[in-house]
């Protein structure tokens, strides 16, 4: 998922076993370091409900993760900040879980321009579930 489906991804991958592998481009990991207009809104501030914000944000899950996880991110990105995936891939690194990769596209903002980026994001989807979904039997996990 991309974005808020990159958030969604991530909650997916943190909160259950039920997903062979996932896909997080361009997500929220931290609520509290996303665009304080649009998150207050709906979480009201991290200082007058810091609660909210820990059991909304997918940093506060990443020791969860047990399967192949791809992040992707623009480094140019104004909207989901490329800082926000940095913030979880060290969060990852610090949990020493090797169950995800890191594809960074210095020249892309939140929505790629490239066709040389979209090309190589989507072949590394293409061979994370070739690898871990194509021919396995979800169902016996």
């Amino acid at each position: 998922g991309g974005s808020y489906g990159g958030f969604m991804t991530f909650m997916a991958m943190f909160k259950t076993d039920a997903f062979a592998a996932g896909a997080a481009l361009r997500p929220v990991a931290d609520w509290a370091h996303y665009n304080h207009g649009y998150t207050s809104n709906i979480l009201n501030t991290p200082d007058v409900d810091p609660d909210a914000y820990l059991r909304s944000s997918p940093i506060e899950f990443a020791a969860g993760l047990k399967r192949p996880l791809l992040i992707c991110s623009g480094v140019l990105d104004d909207n989901v900040f490329f800082q926000d995936s940095v913030r979880m891939v060290q969060k990852l690194i610090e949990l020493k879980n090797p169950n995800f990769e890191f594809a960074v596209y210095p020249i892309e903002a939140h929505g790629f321009r490239e066709p040389t980026s979209w090309l190589d994001e989507y072949r590394r989807i293409y061979k994370l579930m070739e690898r871990e979904v194509k021919g396995r039997d979800l169902a016996k996990q």
